[in-house]
């Protein structure tokens, strides 16, 4: 039941993506003739409106069919070659063509089809995406993962409002992490911690800045106060990740005020989404970098499946921080500048900005072809990847 849940929350992300494409286009008066979740043959359709609604058979994805991208209504201008040498050698035949661009079966010639609106020839209609400024066009773009980004904030502030956010937080151990120092040196809950190697401290910031200035591995002296009794331990300081660095003791701290006020549950959850942001970032450039494992670190969405059914068996709050930090990283992922992916449109909208003319669909097409060739590569990667820890009993997440 778990695992459905955990589909069923990828399956709203790409809804919620999908729809900022498609109520920014509507917005800005463009039309949106088909709007699906999922790819194949459908399964349910219905058309409102000008917009066909469907739920396809293949649930890796979707689309907000955008008027006037890559279809019949591409302005002259920006039509590949192969559009119009077709277009001259089938002048006069009054065949019609519906549907996308398409290569008829068995010829090298590549067909059009028919413009849907008069004089598509020379201006494009203005219920189409060329026909509107670069500046709404990016906007149309960038609708997608701005609501998964915009998502996340709204979630995390939420849970923040319902939790309560921490306004005052004392070094008292509410929580000791299993396999840290703090472990080792036997602290326990309701322990407090008072001076790490001699610096004292009075609050968790003041703890926080002494442990600020220590390193993963280094050996320091931790001093606390049980039952009135004051203690001084030694043991080596822990590491807050693999990749890092940053010393880690590993207690958590209690809370002994905490605000509902929606106004600081909104900072908090900002500070929340900015933060996974810098995380994720960081962790794309160590992989491109090979300062991470790949196939470690790398998980398909049989993996992100897995890891969320476990996570939302873990209880309610756990599961909705998860969907997201999932939503930040589609919101990210797409903002890569690599066509297909939004990032990909937004960085040729800027290039067509640069040169003052429009870029060609042909040339567009081709470097998303490569685009695309790279992420089946590396969907099929994650694939496997996910697969063998399955089969190894590897964890989906390194320890």
């Amino acid at each position: 039941m778990t695992i459905v849940v955990a589909i069923l929350g990828l399956i709203f992300l790409i809804f919620i993506h999908e729809m900022g494409h498609m109520l920014v286009a509507k917005a800005f008066g463009v039309r949106v003739p088909e709007f699906a979740i999922g790819f194949g043959p459908p399964l349910v359709q219905k058309k409102l409106g000008k917009t066909t609604y469907s739920f396809r058979l293949i649930l890796l994805g979707g689309f907000a069919k955008i008027a006037g991208m890559g279809d019949s209504e591409v302005p002259s201008d920006r039509r590949d070659s192969r559009f119009e040498e077709a277009r001259s050698r089938k002048a006069g035949s009054q065949e019609a063509h519906s549907g996308s661009m398409t290569w008829l079966e068995g010829e090298e010639d590549f067909v059009p089809p028919e413009p849907e609106r008069d004089g598509g020839d020379a201006e494009p209609a203005p219920d189409t995406y060329y026909a509107k400024a670069g500046w709404k066009r990016a906007l149309i773009i960038f609708a997608g993962p701005g609501v998964n980004l915009l998502f996340a904030l709204l979630l995390f502030s939420g849970l923040q409002a319902i939790q309560g956010v921490p306004t005052q937080i004392e070094p008292e151990v509410s929580q000791v992490q299993a396999g840290t120092m703090a472990e080792e040196v036997g602290l326990e809950k309701q322990d407090r911690v008072v001076a790490l190697d001699g610096q004292s401290f009075q609050n968790w910031e003041g703890f926080n800045e002494a442990l600020s200035s220590r390193s993963a591995g280094e050996e320091v002296s931790l001093t606390y106060v049980r039952a009135g009794e004051r203690n001084t331990v030694t043991g080596e300081l822990g590491a807050v990740s693999k990749a890092s660095d940053e010393a880690l003791v590993g207690i958590r701290p209690t809370a002994t005020e905490v605000s509902h006020s929606p106004f600081v549950a909104l900072w908090q959850g900002t500070q929340m989404t900015g933060d996974f942001i810098v995380t994720y970032l960081n962790g794309l450039y160590q992989l491109a970098t090979g300062q991470l494992d790949f196939f470690n670190n790398i998980n398909g969405p049989v993996g992100i499946t897995a890891v969320g059914s476990e996570v939302i068996s873990i209880g309610t709050l756990n599961a909705l921080t998860f969907l997201g930090i999932i939503s930040i990283v589609l919101g990210i992922m797409n903002l890569l500048p690599v066509l297909p992916l939004d990032g990909g449109h937004l960085l040729f909208i800027a290039a067509e900005k640069l040169r003052g003319k429009p870029i060609t669909e042909e040339t567009m097409n081709k470097v998303a072809t490569v685009g695309l060739m790279l992420f089946v590569t590396l969907f099929l990667f994650a694939t496997y990847a996910d697969i063998s820890k399955i089969i190894t009993g590897q964890p989906f997440i390194p320890q």
